[in-house]
């Protein structure tokens, strides 16, 4: 093959590479809002199966579902939320709004996440458990 060949070859080769993939897919806005409906809508309906579906790209996602259906299921959740973001694929995302027919307020914050190409919320405090001698990240009261 000649050098002119064989410089055409790499050069396809590597066009159908580039084209085959290897761009990571990037965080959309308007995805997360759908991943934060469904959450709500999971949570309300205190679907654990559900929402351990969703929550199944974190290790410890089933663990998490159970405890947030025990800490917020069923609850009737009617919120909105705004994110704010101080580091790339991290939001802290504020969830405010009432829950119920009595509309008790709801304030909540949640840390969410885009991980090879996955929404994920930081598990709540307790699901993960600390290692021995860990630091306390909780400031005193």
């Amino acid at each position: 093959m000649s050098r002119l060949g064989a410089l055409s070859a790499a050069v396809l080769c590597a066009g159908l590479l580039s084209a085959c993939g290897g761009a990571e897919k990037k965080a959309d806005l308007a995805d997360q809002d759908r991943f934060l409906k469904e959450y709500v809508n999971l949570l309300n309906t205190a679907d654990e199966d559900g929402l351990a579906d969703l929550l199944d790209d974190h290790p410890h996602g089933k663990d998490d579902a159970r405890a947030r259906i025990k800490a917020y299921g069923g609850q009737e959740w009617n919120v909105t939320w705004n994110r704010t973001s101080d580091f790339q694929d991290v939001w802290q995302v504020r969830l405010t709004g009432t829950a119920g027919a009595d509309r008790r307020p709801v304030k909540v914050v949640e840390t969410v996440s885009w991980e090879d190409e996955h929404w994920l919320l930081t598990p709540l405090d307790g699901v993960v458990p600390k290692p021995p001698n860990a630091a306390e990240t909780t400031p005193p009261e």
